[in-house]
């Protein structure tokens, strides 16, 4: 059973032991980046073997401390995003933690929940923070 904590007016599922975070993590990212593959696009593995390598936990995080330049901006992405904000403020939705390397907390997994909260101006939001083991 996965509870849901609330952080800024923001709904999100949780996971708090560390093992199952990185469970969680690796099958996530590695089904999203077999669908990319799939799509004729290049995933990026070697971030993927980065992300298996660390211990995860549960953080709040400000927001303005993660980096997610990254990430392309496409229009796909763009409406992903819109989607997501329209479901968390009008109909509550509940989401997940984005994903971070503890180093400078770089953006691994979640840029369209990053940049929809971003854009809400919430301050603080839950990330799985990957550290080195």
């Amino acid at each position: 059973m996965t509870p849901v904590r609330h952080l800024d007016g923001i709904s999100y599922w949780v996971i708090e032991d560390s093992t199952e975070i990185g469970d969680f993590v690796g099958s996530v990212l590695r089904k999203e980046w077999e669908a990319e593959e799939a799509e004729g696009e290049k995933p990026a593995t070697d971030l993927l073997t980065d992300l298996l390598g660390r211990r995860f936990t549960l953080r709040v995080v400000n927001t303005g401390e993660v980096h997610g330049s990254g990430y392309l901006q496409t229009a796909e992405l763009g409406r992903r995003r819109a989607e997501l904000r329209r479901g968390i403020e009008r109909f509550g939705d509940v989401i997940w933690p984005i994903v971070v390397r503890e180093e400078g907390y770089y953006l691994a997994d979640g840029y369209c929940r990053y940049s929809a909260l971003k854009e809400m101006g919430v301050p603080r939001l839950y990330a799985y923070v990957g550290s080195k083991l």
